[in-house]
């Protein structure tokens, strides 16, 4: 199996495209994109450039694919260009089921009149010579209720190995989740990360919390060989010291975490321009640490809002 790993967030694009090939057929996944966050440490012209030579790379994937993947229907999972994706195979979330209202209409708009093979995937397997396909029941796009709806998770196995990108599981926050990433195992994992950009916004600091807590039972039960946590977490230059448990987890259990950008051998981009042009949003911080985690869940607990089992594993930490 060989994977390109064609667009992502460290790169400085929001993106998580990746091109698998492996012998049997060759899949693009997520073919999207968007110009990073107003907090992203870059330029606007430096943003355009990156968003321009990235689109054309992600073109570039789907022209000579054969099978092309689409997760869900926000635009940095998905080009709506009917061109993009004429006499490809379609392996793409259920346009009318487990659903949001935009992106059901968007979904319409880009399949409706599509010259492509389109096949729901939800939760089914889908195999091509020796490579199997399989994907996720629909699984909500980070906490239980959220508005941004559903996505789903896909795998990529050929000769016994296995790839999972998660898609957008904003952490993972949920425990279904995390349990399903388990259950996979897989000898490469694509994590999404925790929109930390978001907090005091989308994304409340206990649901931090139980990011961090469920990235850690992530790095103790599987043995993921390589593990890449890119695209959300990648959106704010504080994310080495949010996720500092995740990391001395990782230390810890002898797992190095990448982002794609060092992966390649360079610096993540959100790290390169904070550097370079100084901060935005944020100009203080500190790091997100165990006794941190526990004082925001006690709250957390006290109020009602999760169950005091998130509690205990923090003290496990």
């Amino acid at each position: 199996m060989r994977v390109e790993y064609v667009a992502f967030d460290s790169l400085g694009v929001k993106s998580s495209c990746v091109r698998v090939k492996t012998g049997d057929c060759d899949i693009v996944i997520d073919p999207g994109i968007a110009s990073e966050t107003g907090s992203f440490p870059l330029t606007s012209s430096e943003k355009m450039v990156l968003r321009r030579r990235y689109e054309g790379a992600i073109r570039d994937a789907c022209s000579e694919s054969e099978i092309i993947v689409l997760t869900h229907y926000h635009y940095d999972h998905h080009i709506p260009d009917q061109d993009l994706y004429r006499g490809k195979v379609l392996l793409v979330k259920d346009p009318e089921n487990y659903i949001n209202r935009s992106q059901r209409v968007r979904a319409r708009a880009l399949l409706e009149g599509l010259e492509a093979e389109v096949k729901v995937a939800d939760g089914k397997t889908f195999r091509f010579g020796s490579t199997k396909i399989s994907f996720s029941k629909p699984m909500w796009h980070g906490t239980e209720g959220t508005n941004l709806g559903y996505v789903l998770s896909v795998e990529v196995e050929h000769k016994g190995e296995k790839l999972l990108h998660t898609s957008d599981v904003d952490g993972p926050v949920l425990k279904e989740t995390t349990d399903m990433i388990v259950e996979a195992d897989p000898d490469i994992l694509i994590l999404d990360g925790p929109p930390t950009y978001l907090l005091g916004y989308i994304m409340a600091y206990y649901n931090l919390a139980r990011s961090i807590l469920n990235i850690c039972r992530i790095l103790e039960e599987t043995e993921t060989h390589l593990f890449i946590l890119d695209h959300h977490a990648l959106r704010d230059y504080r994310y080495m010291d949010l996720l500092h448990e995740v990391y001395r987890k990782a230390e810890a259990s002898g797992v190095s975490l990448y982002t794609v950008a060092e992966l390649m051998g360079e610096k993540p981009k959100v790290l390169e321009g904070y550097l370079r042009n100084g901060p935005t949003r944020w100009r203080t911080w500190k790091s997100f640490r165990k006794e941190d985690i526990i004082k925001v869940l006690e709250n957390a607990v006290e109020n009602g809002l999760v169950k005091g089992e998130w509690l205990e594993k923090a003290r496990e930490l």
